[in-house]
């Protein structure tokens, strides 16, 4: 029996997964940005080539555009308070949405010089889930978005770039996030 559902699981994740183009050599690009941490620092590994994510204890999958828009290891508290209130993991979010929420706790922080307020962003953001067809429901299967009637009371940035094939860019990082 345990055979049986150790094959269901590989290929339930090898369809919700593409195989990661997450190198040592991308994720040193990073480093070199000062976006991650080195290797030995960061605890991370590349997945170059795996099918599917198999995080070891302890280990979280990240997503080299979630580096890009802001997210670091270890997660912000407000960010996994979203997670553990929303019952999604960090891989059900897509880049755009790490780049909403590290700007949401930067403007509540440096600007209003307040903790980041739940309710607020309750009040200006919702989550919805992602529309397409047969996509995945793991990687990228949620976002979230202004509410109706919010553009014009927040801030007016391009929330949604079109970003191709950053589900195919994951790799495995030490930590926590729900």
């Amino acid at each position: 029996m345990a055979k049986s559902d150790s094959k269901k699981r590989a290929e339930l994740m090898a369809k919700e997964w593409k195989k990661s183009r997450s190198s040592t050599r991308s994720l040193n690009d990073l480093v070199g940005m000062g976006l991650l941490h080195s290797q030995e620092l960061g605890g991370w590994r590349a997945s170059e080539g795996e099918s599917y994510t198999d995080p070891r204890a302890g280990e979280i999958v990240v997503f080299e555009d979630f580096i890009k828009r802001g997210f670091g290891i270890p997660v912000h508290p407000f960010l996994q308070g979203l997670l553990l209130y929303y019952e999604i993991g960090i891989s059900n979010l897509h880049p755009n949405s790490i780049l909403l929420i590290s700007t949401f706790i930067h403007l509540c922080e440096a600007y209003v010089g307040i903790e980041p307020h739940f309710d607020l962003f309750r009040y200006l953001f919702c989550l919805r889930k992602k529309g397409a067809v047969g996509g995945s429901k793991i990687a990228g299967g949620v976002y979230l978005n202004l509410r109706d009637g919010m553009k014009n009371r927040y801030l007016n940035c391009p929330w949604n770039t079109s970003l191709t094939e950053w589900y195919k860019k994951w790799f495995l990082c030490q930590g926590r996030a729900g």
